[in-house]
């Protein structure tokens, strides 16, 4: 299966989302495919995650339940399999992951790899696992910051009838509040803060104190964000609606930061407007990570497309071929074609190049060559042929196994017929000078020869003349042999340049 076909298993919002990871691994858990958003929460690992195993991801003590799963998926291909683990970080840290599992099928029906959908519920695992521990001990916040929360959780939530509410369950409200690595932010109708928990001040800097008494989102510095924030502010009052948003901010050190803004309206019993909640997270590394990636692909394919390269790949478990749109335009034919690009492959390729393009292919997917380089023709659907320079590379798992062959294409035939005719020029120039040398030759023996007679004969009275004569025509013949030479050193020059 051709990772790079996994858009037509899945569509591109979900490939691209900011909050769904989505991995494809073959059937030993190497990672064929993964997301950018799963790329960047584990760069820490590998700057590319493919072929890497699974488990190198995956908390420990899931590994197991990770491979059980996958086992299902293979057994009952049509039924996917839901699994909720711990994704490993840095150092012993780990956050909750949930996970939808299916099976990837082949052209055949067979199964060739597992894909998994899966997004982030740290959150709601961590204080649920809050909850627990608080029902065995009350130690995890002192006096004075419960009071605090539980004050304001109570003055806030008006529409839950304080004494529908247990110690403990307000204990708890204001515990994950308080706890959560997001910012949140509290206020009142008029929409100034009245209380923030300690995410805030990591995040954005200001303590409780600095940060009451200002309108809730005065740290925004976007220009125009802020006029747009206030009219999702209006709406979402009007419709009792949330919102979310991804802004930039100043925190307290002037340092701009990228939040994304999970805003929600408050309403007491009586449905009267009485504030917002507001949880921010802090989505400063993907933004960049994003950005990065987002310049790197504009610069490879600025590469690509200004030296009219076509890219292509084959995957050796399967011989599932990817092309991108260059490599079909190359080859004559539209993107949507319905011929697969193995099949244009192998109808175009010369007659008298297929052997040699079998044998370098051969060696590299046996793994004899890791790279080749070579110019093959190709008959176009136009019954023109044309001239292709290809270069591969082997990509191999870490057992050394050659998994899949890497390589670019580029049309090269006005190149060759522009040495086809320099090669032709040159022969005919070197035709040329033969000819006129020996047209030249001819007299100049002759003169060579009455030159040799008179010599011999010391009829020549001016010595100095002769003598000037015989130099003069010596010299003359080594321009002739020059001009025979250079002309035929003219096809090795070229070759050699």
């Amino acid at each position: 299966m051709s990772l790079l076909k996994v858009d037509q298993l899945l569509p591109e919002q979900l490939l691209n989302s900011l909050i769904f990871s989505v991995v494809v691994t073959d059937l030993t858990g190497r990672f064929l495919y993964v997301n950018p958003l799963f790329q960047h929460k584990f760069a820490h690992i590998s700057t590319t995650l493919t072929n890497n195993h699974f488990a190198d991801t995956v908390y420990a003590e899931d590994v197991k339940a990770c491979n059980e799963a996958a086992k299902e998926c293979i057994r009952h291909p049509e039924k996917p399999v839901a699994i909720t683990v711990r994704k490993a970080c840095e150092g012993d840290e780990f956050f909750w992951t949930h996970w939808e599992i299916s099976a990837v099928k082949n052209e055949l029906g067979y199964v060739v790899g597992i894909m998994s959908v899966g997004h982030d519920i740290t959150t709601t695992e961590t204080n649920n696992s809050k909850a627990v521990e608080l029902s065995q001990s009350r130690a995890y916040l002192d006096e004075q910051a419960v009071e605090s929360i539980q004050s304001n959780v109570v003055n806030i939530t008006p529409a839950v009838h304080q004494e529908e509410l247990s110690e403990e369950e307000v204990t708890r409200m204001a515990l994950v509040a308080h706890n959560t690595t997001n910012a949140v932010v509290i206020t009142d109708k008029e929409e100034n803060i009245i209380w923030v928990n300690e995410g805030f001040n990591r995040i954005i800097g200001y303590k409780a104190e600095e940060a009451k008494g200002k309108n809730i989102f005065f740290y925004l510095n976007q220009s125009g964000v802020e006029e747009k924030i206030n009219k999702r502010i209006r709406y979402s009052i009007e419709n009792k609606l949330a919102f979310v948003e991804e802004v930039q901010v100043s925190n307290k050190n002037n340092k701009t930061i990228w939040l994304e803004i999970d805003c929600k309206p408050l309403f007491d019993e009586s449905d009267r407007h009485i504030g917002f909640m507001s949880i921010e997270n802090d989505i400063t590394k993907r933004k960049n990570a994003e950005k990065e990636q987002q310049e790197t692909l504009q610069r490879l394919s600025l590469a690509t497309d200004s030296a009219q390269i076509g890219v292509w790949e084959v995957d050796l478990s399967d011989g599932t071929t990817f092309w991108d749109e260059k490599m079909y335009d190359l080859y004559g034919f539209a993107k949507d074609t319905p011929f697969p690009p193995y099949k244009i492959f192998k109808k175009a390729m010369h007659p008298d190049d297929k052997e040699m393009m079998k044998n370098i292919l051969s060696r590299l997917s046996e793994g004899k060559k890791s790279i080749d380089s070579t110019v093959y023709r190709i008959t176009m659907p136009n019954g023109k042929i044309r001239y292709i320079e290809a270069h591969a590379i082997v990509q191999k798992n870490a057992e050394g196994k050659p998994i899949r062959l890497i390589g670019t294409n580029r049309n090269i035939t006005d190149d060759v017929a522009v040495q086809e005719k320099m090669k032709t020029q040159n022969k005919v120039l070197r035709d040329i000078a033969f000819i006129q040398s020996h047209e030249v030759r001819r007299p100049l023996a002759n003169i060579l020869g009455v030159i040799e007679v008179l010599n011999s004969s010391n009829s020549v009275h001016n010595k100095e003349i002769f003598d000037h004569l015989i130099e003069s025509a010596n010299e003359l013949d080594m321009q002739i042999r020059s001009i025979v030479k250079k002309t035929n050193n003219l096809d090795g020059i070229f070759s050699n340049g």
